[in-house]
């Protein structure tokens, strides 16, 4: 559905940053080891660095 108050350039801009994002899970292997950023990390493992040792 079209939402009226919908600001496209801000939506661009969130697209051009994401996976810029570091720090949240600063100590975790995932981040620090392997170079997943916070954007990653919170939508590929579902905020859970640890989550990480499950992929292939």
């Amino acid at each position: 559905m079209y939402e009226d108050n919908f600001d496209y350039d801000d939506q661009y801009q969130d697209d051009e940053d994401y996976g810029t994002h570091y720090g949240e899970f600063a100590g975790s292997y995932a981040q620090d080891v392997e170079g997943y950023s916070d954007d990653v990390i919170n939508d590929a493992f579902d905020g859970d660095p640890d989550a990480y040792w499950n992929i292939d």
